[in-house]
């Protein structure tokens, strides 16, 4: 699975190029020794760790396959990926009447973080998606198999495991992220006439939002396709309310801008779906804690993906404070009930954490089929785990339960200044 036959033999080219200094500039690119002509990676493949999964992912997938699911690749022998044409899709929908500020802030992620439903709510702390992609690919995960996030956030997993036919569990305990990825996940699927139809009314829709507590949880339950548009206005909502939060705009300005954006995404995504005929994956989400996972059978799940919420680096209930509170939920409460939140000083709370993370590594064994993957994306920073290293500690509970670790890559952190600046990706194997 991670040969590298290649890389040995441009180096043995280097070293005789090295009598003749001009030779070098003779020599092919890296890409070009890593993958054969005719396949073409993004222009948006720009990182170490990338250019490492899209190798793996061209040792591991056919052809017909790397253009059905690939996760780093523009076109295969000139035919144009799956993922380029949904993240084309997005952009012409997105950027329609869009201003330049708005342009430049989607622009940048809407190949890698932002297309099908991920560029609803971004969330600070989650997956790169498309690396998440790539590690079910790599891992050998075939349509039909269940994957499993037990910490599932804002769904990245679920998002991507859907797009590519596979099926999936996430569990979260956070009400609000539950919510979110349950959104994102079933826009997926919404009926293009009803979404289109329910834009000629919004205000009907939004007066669902002020009404009591009890008609929200019924929205918050229901399952008719009527009321899955009305929660992805919702949500909409709730991100419009974080913005104003954040700025001196009142939500009733923000609101029409955050929900066109939404449609449009979600629109454009429905219509490039039925275009490629993808038959989508089955997720479910569900509130509760990877520390217990009774829900799920032993032995019953194909492969786990998660990372471990950054605790020392983002206050994540706190961060989601008013949404929390707008869904009817005590944020008091649950900080004391979320892993790494509670316990009175900083020595406390990382004695609580690892406590927790061994229970949950426990739990991912347990459910997790022999000879399977599980994936573990944790970041580490030693200033505020009192130079305990994250890595490290994850490592040794899975070996204590019965997971070997054959992999470890190591990727940059962007975007959470002065707390993480890496993060490591720990590749299990439980044993049979």
């Amino acid at each position: 699975m991670y040969g590298g036959e290649e890389l040995k033999r441009w180096k043995r080219m280097v070293t005789k190029s090295k009598s003749n200094r001009l030779s070098v500039f003779n020599l092919p690119s890296v890409s070009r020794m890593l993958f054969p002509n005719g396949i073409k990676l993004l222009l948006t493949v720009t990182e170490i760790f990338e250019l490492e999964f899209a190798y793996y992912e061209s040792k591991t997938l056919s052809k017909e396959e790397l253009i059905k699911r690939g996760a780093y690749f523009e076109s295969i022998d000139g035919i144009e990926t799956f993922h380029s044409k949904i993240c084309k899709e997005t952009s012409k929908a997105l950027f329609e009447n869009c201003s330049k500020s708005t342009i430049s802030y989607f622009m940048n992620g809407v190949y890698s973080t932002g297309y099908a439903t991920h560029g609803l709510f971004p969330y600070r702390g989650k997956f790169h998606p498309q690396m998440i992609k790539a590690l079910m690919n790599i891992m050998g995960i075939k349509e039909g198999e269940t994957v499993l996030d037990p910490m599932c956030g804002s769904g990245t997993l679920n998002v991507e495991a859907s797009l590519i036919g596979v099926n999936s569990i996430g569990i979260d305990k956070n009400p609000f992220a539950c919510f979110m990825s349950k959104v994102k996940l079933e826009s997926l699927s919404l009926s293009l006439e009803l979404l289109d139809e329910a834009l000629k009314n919004p205000k009907e829709i939004i007066n669902e939002f002020l009404k009591t507590k009890q008609v929200k949880e019924k929205l918050l339950l229901a399952e008719d396709e009527e009321s899955k548009i009305k929660r992805l206005f919702l949500l909409a909502f709730l991100d419009a309310m974080g913005y104003a939060r954040r700025t001196t705009k009142s939500i009733t300005l923000l609101f029409p801008q955050v929900l066109s954006r939404y449609i449009k995404q979600v629109r454009s995504f429905l219509i490039i779906s039925r275009k490629l005929n993808l038959k989508l994956g089955k997720g479910k989400i569900e509130f509760g804690d990877a520390r217990d996972l009774s829900m799920i059978r032993d032995a019953s799940i194909d492969c786990v993906i998660t990372s471990p919420p950054y605790s020392f680096a983002i206050d994540y209930a706190e961060n989601d404070r008013p949404q929390l509170e707008y869904l009817g939920f005590d944020v008091d409460t649950l900080k004391n009930e979320m892993i790494g939140l509670n316990g009175k000083s900083r020595k406390e709370k990382l004695q609580k954490y690892f406590e927790d993370m061994n229970r949950v590594m426990s739990e991912i064994s347990r459910v997790l089929k022999a000879g399977k993957y599980a994936v573990i994306i944790i970041g580490s920073n030693d200033i505020q785990t009192g130079g305990i290293r994250l890595e490290n500690k994850i490592k040794e509970f899975g070996i204590l339960h019965g997971l070997d670790l054959v992999r470890e890559i190591r990727k940059p952190i962007k975007g959470i200044r002065n707390t993480m600046h890496e993060e490591f990706v720990l590749i299990f194997r439980k044993e049979v």
